[in-house]
């Protein structure tokens, strides 16, 4: 026996349930694909750049580049610190780095380079500390290490002062060439001004 071919009404609803089936497949992936598009279109191409000058990135040994780069009151505090307590201010530097400091690893900065320099800080000023008992190496050491804090924090203002006005020339230079020259009317010449003193009659 042949099988018996589905009635008008179930092959109209078969159709039509599966043409609203793959239209719907085909929106979707066309919605997809335009917003794809526009956020390609919309998103400028965002260039990092590096938070830190190359003449702080520190190459030659990972624990002097576990001193971070800091504000020159943070600077100045940690020394303070160091002075009174071997080490305190060395801690202090490490956990300032993990908010508000810049580690030396390298130009850019990242999570992993920041929890670093607060672990290596930590067992840098516990050593300091400790050492304290052998003929006050400690001491020395935590005052020669606040003191390149405050070394670096003035290094890095000045950069960022030289920067900054290399930025203002700049600045002027465009908006004076932006300016447009002053329009005269027709026939009259620029007044040049003369040294020459005028004449008695």
């Amino acid at each position: 026996m042949e099988p018996k071919a589905p009635g008008c009404c179930k092959r109209f609803w078969r159709c039509l349930c599966c043409s609203s089936c793959c239209r719907r497949k085909e929106d979707i992936e066309s919605r997809r694909t335009s917003l794809n598009s526009k956020k390609a279109s919309i998103a400028p191409a965002v260039v990092e750049k590096p938070k830190l000058d190359l003449s702080l990135v520190e190459h030659t040994s990972l624990m002097k580049a576990a001193i971070p780069v800091m504000h020159i009151c943070l600077a100045w505090f940690c020394l303070i610190c160091n002075c009174l307590v071997p080490g305190l201010g060395t801690i202090f530097s490490g956990l300032f780095c993990l908010c508000l400091g810049t580690p030396r690893f390298s130009q850019h900065d990242g999570f992993r380079a920041r929890i670093g320099t607060f672990l290596i800080d930590i067992i840098v000023g516990v050593a300091q500390a400790f050492t304290v008992l052998f003929c006050l190496v400690g001491w020395g050491w935590s005052i020669w290490w606040g003191t390149i804090m405050v070394r670096l924090a003035r290094k890095r203002r000045k950069l960022r002062k030289a920067q900054r006005d290399e930025e203002a020339a700049e600045a002027a230079t465009i908006s004076s060439r932006s300016q447009p020259a002053p329009i005269l009317p027709a026939g009259a010449s620029p007044i040049v001004a003369t040294d020459a003193p005028a004449a008695d009659p």
